[in-house]
């Protein structure tokens, strides 16, 4: 038996204790001093957390011999051999267990053999536990692993977990799998009817001239051949889905003979889960049928429920919907209270929003300051408004050690001038720069003027003079910053270091702000100060006393009319945005025959302009939760008369709905199963406590659900979980479905999806062996090194018996302070 500490260094405290014999309030006496020195003593021992090391006579190996079809059949003779030499070494030294995975006949004629048969699947996870079992507590051992590591399951967890906490070193011998061409696992992405569906197949092993299918049945879905895999190979097929629901498929590999020791796994079974089609409310009422010919257009992907703008009351649940469509609808048909609940849905719950038309939706339809204007990615101003745009400032004012005297009381003259020609909706920050950078007042509305007075008043000259950091501060500063104009003023005695301005200067000039340059405490011209104004399309001025102070405008207000319905022949241009052309061709697109001109908020996408302005024809942007898309035209109205001829106008109409309909979800659902039990978790997404999900399995074959609605366990808030257990080799189909609405996920658990078949394991999720051993504190070596591993795997690489003795220590402690305490207040004779 030995003593081991985990943290000696600890022992350095020791040096702490003839400290109590010397402190101010020393000891009453020496029974009192040694107390208190043990207590110590032992805090100390038990810091440096002493173990003891045991070891026992009696000594127990297992050794797992991998058998599977798997392995090449080379190495599964070299195993034996190897597990024989082993099994007679070990021997000599103590009881030995053998577990076999796979294989008809037992390779050791031995007693102690377990084997684990099955014609499809090695279980190397339940290998492992066995193995820990096998050696009892007590008892020192070890576990010699003969395998490829392509397990058909990876619930090795507990075992790993077992091993480790044991301390059980586990030695492994990598053994070379069988050389094959197969199919591995299948992939999809998310997918509703009229959408084409992904599927990602991986193929394993080296070959070339191969092909791969998509089957249905006896059709064929898709297909790709002369294929080239170099030992690894993700192959993307795609095709169109029709109908909601469940789909199996079957993924089947051509593999030429020369390549193809094992056919049998050439497929591979999978179920595509196909949601819902979108669902659409159409408001409008002056377009004749145009939700019949919205419905036709969008195809079976979309349901078009039209409703008339006057039956929307203030109640009516927009949440029922992916996406609400106001297609030159007037305001006035509408009561504030409705829009009021249309917005509450895009911005809370991640509804949809496409506002399109012509003069009733962005003219004179009345929809200036209702409640659905913030949402809305363009403009729209009222009849004859008086505009007065909202201005970002950013102030870079130099307060360097040159700045001292009059020129620092001057700039910060110059500073408050510029505050106080702020509006409340304005927004404004202050960056000076002395060496450093420093934001002094960091951007914020101009509402508190008298606090960004006396954050001016603060400032002192010191430091050096470093500009180009500042610049570049303030301009990522106005990048966050939502308003119409923005500035960046720039106030300096002009001594500054060299760099290279010109660059940085015109990039902020390109991103729409411009740079204005004061020049304070001398008079007349400096160039590099006007160079930096003219690069940054702003003006240069030069104030040499405070009877020169300039009167800075950032902003003129204006009177604008209403948009008006242009019509005529506009050649368009498109802008590439992910997600919303696909195989739409962007190029040569019809010419409208009619829009609305409108200007563009800042942050918005546009995806559509006319040709040689800045008119946008479809502008897009999430406003909370949902996103807000805006078609400044009739979808299916005069102003799109021409795109009735266009072939891909169905499908970039479909996109614009299908992208701008709700991408948020009540609940994230997640799913694991383990044999015959699948575990369904739903992280509900919203703050609405009384939402609770539920769930019904669905039978494909009959189209019905069968039995009822399964409720959820809430496990933690918010987070429900539900376990279904089933035969191990039953698919479960489940929908989940919402209390509050009738909107349903589809999810698939396939038999065996958490078990692959023996010949179809992905070496990306084979046991790492070598990392096990490094774990548990094995050795790895190859297999035809057979002298060497029975050489390290013998007597000396055991587990051991640990005893942790710092809890006891810690104990000890605790109680001889109990009798500090009762010594101090015991009673003392006169």
């Amino acid at each position: 038996m030995d003593l081991s500490f985990s943290h000696p260094v600890f022992a350095i405290l020791f040096l702490l204790l003839p400290l109590i014999w010397f402190l101010p309030s020393r000891p009453r006496s020496t029974l009192h001093g040694v107390i208190r020195t043990l207590i110590l003593a032992l805090v100390v021992l038990a810091l440096m957390q002493p173990v003891l090391v045991s070891n026992t006579e009696n000594k127990h190996f297992v050794i797992v011999i991998d058998q599977s079809d798997s392995v090449a059949e080379e190495s599964k003779l070299n195993a034996a051999t190897t597990a024989k030499e082993l099994t007679e070494q070990f021997r000599e030294e103590g009881e030995v267990t053998v577990i076999q995975l796979g294989g008809l006949e037992p390779v050791l004629e031995t007693k102690e053999l377990i084997q684990l048969t099955s014609e499809q699947r090695s279980p190397l996870s339940d290998a492992l536990e066995l193995a820990a079992q096998a050696i009892p507590w007590g008892v020192q051992g070890s576990i010699t692993i003969l395998s490829d590591g392509m397990a058909t399951d990876t619930h090795w967890s507990a075992a790993i977990d077992h091993l480790t906490d044991r301390g059980i070193p586990v030695h492994s011998s990598p053994l070379e799998p069988k050389r094959d061409v197969y199919l591995s696992k299948v992939k999809t992405t998310k997918v509703q009817p009229a959408e084409e569906v992904t599927l990602s197949v991986t193929v394993i092993g080296a070959a070339e001239d191969l092909t791969l299918s998509i089957k249905k049945g006896d059709e064929i879905l898709a297909q790709q051949s002369s294929i080239v895999s170099d030992g690894r190979k993700n192959v993307d097929l795609s095709f169109t889905v029709d109908e909601p629901g469940f789909i199996e498929v079957i993924a089947e590999l051509d593999v030429p003979e020369r390549y193809d020791s094992d056919p049998t796994n050439n497929q591979i079974r999978h179920v595509i889960t196909v949601q819902d089609p979108v669902k659409t409310l159409y408001v409008g009422s002056r377009q004749t049928d145009a939700d019949l010919q919205l419905s036709k257009l969008l195809g079976a992907g979309f349901t078009v429920e039209a409703r008339s703008p006057t039956s929307l009351t203030e109640e009516f649940d927009f949440t029922q919907y992916d996406v609400v469509m106001l297609d030159d609808v007037p305001a006035s048909l509408m009561p504030p209270s409705t829009l009021e609940n249309l917005a509450a849905a895009v911005v809370n719950d991640g509804v949809g929003m496409i506002h399109s038309g012509g003069e009733s939706a962005f003219g004179d339809g009345g929809y200036h300051d209702t409640p659905i204007t913030e949402l809305l990615p363009v403009e729209i101003p009222g009849d004859q408004d008086k505009i007065d745009p909202s201005v970002g400032l950013a102030i870079i004012l130099d307060t360097s050690g040159s700045m001292a005297g009059t020129r620092i009381e001057l700039a910060k003259h110059i500073a408050r001038i510029a505050v106080r020609r702020m509006q409340p909706h304005d927004r404004i920050g202050i960056v000076e720069f002395y060496g450093n950078k420093h934001w002094a007042v960091p951007m914020q509305p101009a509402t508190n003027k008298i606090e960004i007075d006396r954050a001016i008043g603060r400032m002192k000259a010191i430091g050096g003079t470093v500009l180009y950091p500042a610049i570049q501060e303030a301009y990522y500063g106005l990048q966050n910053v939502n308003t119409r104009y923005k500035h960046i003023i720039l106030i300096t005695d002009a001594g500054v270091e060299d760099s290279n301005y010109e660059a940085m200067v015109r990039k902020v000039n390109k991103d729409r702000i411009t740079l204005s340059t004061i020049l304070v405490g001398q008079g007349g011209h400096n160039q590099i100060m006007s160079d930096i104004a003219n690069w940054g399309g702003g003006r240069f001025y030069s104030v040499g006393n405070q009877f020169q102070l300039v009167e800075l405008i950032f902003k003129q207000s204006a009177t604008k009319k209403s948009p008006m319905y242009k019509r005529g022949r506009f050649d368009l241009e498109a802008h590439w945005g992910r997600g919303w052309w696909g195989d739409v061709e962007q190029t040569n697109l019809p010419p409208l025959r009619g829009y609305v001109e409108v200007e563009t908020k800042d942050q918005a996408e546009v995806l559509l302009e006319v040709t040689g302005t800045q008119h946008p024809i479809l502008a897009s942007w999430r406003y909370g939760l949902g996103r807000v898309t805006a078609m400044m035209t009739e979808p299916v109205g005069g102003g799109t008369r021409s795109w009735a001829q266009w072939e891909d106008y169905p499908e970039f109409l479909g996109r614009i709905v299908r992208r701008t309909a709700t991408e948020f979800s009540e609940y994230a659902i997640d799913m694991r199963r383990r044999f015959g039990t699948t575990t369904v978790l739903a992280n509900r997404n919203v703050p609405d406590a009384s939402q609770v999900p539920a769930l019904r399995l669905f039978n494909p074959e009959s189209g019905v659900a069968e039995g009822v609605d399964q409720p959820f366990k809430e496990t933690a808030p918010g987070l429900f979980e539900l376990d279904l257990v089933s035969d191990q080799d039953r698919d479960l189909y489940i929908e989940v479905s919402n209390s509050q609405s009738d909107r349903r996920t589809r999810i698939a658990s396939l038999a065996g999806a958490d078990q692959v078949l023996e010949n179809q394991v992905d070496p990306m999720d084979a046991l790492d062996l070598p990392a096990l051993s490094s774990l548990t504190g094995g050795v790895t070596l190859t297999s035809s090194d057979t002298t060497g591993l029975i050489e390290n795997v013998s007597a000396g690489e055991l587990s051991f018996i640990v005893i942790q003795v710092w809890p006891w220590l810690l104990l000890l402690a605790l109680l001889m302070y109990i009798g500090d305490i009762v010594y101090r207040r015991w009673p003392r004779t006169a």
